[in-house]
């Protein structure tokens, strides 16, 4: 009997967002794209399955010029057609950079619109936090923003550029860019082979479901290294969001390796998240192939407490 695919759509907001589209194109990710943007410029250049101009009457195609009601109005001007890029989704993963307009303010009234059309499908937000060097009204923007998609979204994971700083701060711009984007593009590109690809030990949709459903903040780090353990050791130090582990409620594990490698080592990820970090909630996904070259561990944490986040919401 043929294996149904769950049905993931991939929703890039603002420009950030579309960005992100752009390079989940350049790695191959087989899954429908839908741009969403405020400017008609940028959207030119985006190379997505669908693309949308939200909020012409509302912006002329010029951008929201940082302001995040401009955003919400241009989001709820097209809601429909954005809606009805969608199809009928399982799963939809909405992105963006927070701390301007048009995600600020266009990724809640969509998450919001989707949990109302699609009740069953879960809402995945995937968020960048501005650097603080940016000033307090792109921070406010962005903590607005976020207050409003945790409420709305299954599971809102969170990359903050102020931690991005901290790691590569020395390396050139345009390096420390390209890091932050792969480090979305891999999580992408991770939950979606985690849940669609055939694996030698495989995580179902319904295990999937049960981590992410109403997980409220997540985050994700991403790790490669001699053997599966070191790889995972990395993963955790790799995250851009100041939580610990031991406070995550539920954990996806996706465990990449060449084909030699042992049981032993393999399960090395799974052993230590439950010695370590006193996790008893996880599923693990393990594919082995030829393209690895070393092992790579992507490790996803749901409910987990953030200080910085706790602070800036005010709770």
């Amino acid at each position: 009997m043929e294996e149904v695919r769950p049905g993931i759509v991939v929703v890039g907001v603002g420009g950030c967002g579309c960005n992100t589209l752009n390079r989940l194109h350049e790695v191959g990710v087989d899954v429908p794209t839908v741009a969403v943007h405020t400017e008609r410029v940028h959207l030119a250049v985006i190379k997505a399955h669908t693309k949308i101009l939200v909020g012409v009457t509302t912006t002329e195609g010029r951008g929201t010029g940082g302001n995040p009601a401009v955003g919400d109005a241009a989001m709820r001007e097209d809601l429909d057609k954005v809606i009805a890029a969608l199809g009928s989704p399982n799963v939809v993963i909405v992105t963006g950079g927070l701390g301007g307009g048009t995600a600020s303010g266009g990724m809640p009234v969509l998450l919001e619109e989707i949990k109302n059309r699609f009740p069953e499908a879960v809402r995945l937000a995937l968020v960048t936090m501005p650097f603080q060097f940016e000033g307090a009204n792109r921070l406010e923007n962005a903590r607005l923003g976020l207050r409003s998609i945790l409420e709305q979204a299954d599971l809102t994971i969170v990359n903050m550029n102020d931690i991005l700083l901290k790691k590569i701060g020395g390396i050139p711009v345009e390096y420390a860019f390209k890091f932050m984007d792969s480090m979305l593009v891999n999580t992408l590109k991770g939950l979606i082979d985690l849940i669609t690809k055939p694996a030698i030990v495989s995580v179902s949709f319904n295990d999937f479901v049960a981590v992410v459903r109403d997980a409220h903040l997540g985050m994700v780090g991403h790790g490669v290294g001699r053997r599966v353990g070191e790889a995972f050791n990395n993963a955790v130090k790799n995250r851009l969001m100041d939580a610990d582990l031991k406070t995550a409620e539920g954990v996806l594990l996706y465990v990449t390796a060449p084909p030699a490698v042992s049981l032993d080592e393999a399960s090395e990820a799974t052993r230590m998240l439950a010695e370590h970090y006193r996790v008893d909630r996880m599923f693990w996904g393990l594919r082995t192939g030829n393209e690895y070259m070393r092992p790579e561990v992507m490790v996803v944490a749901a409910n987990v407490q953030s200080p910085t986040i706790s602070s800036l919401l005010g709770v």
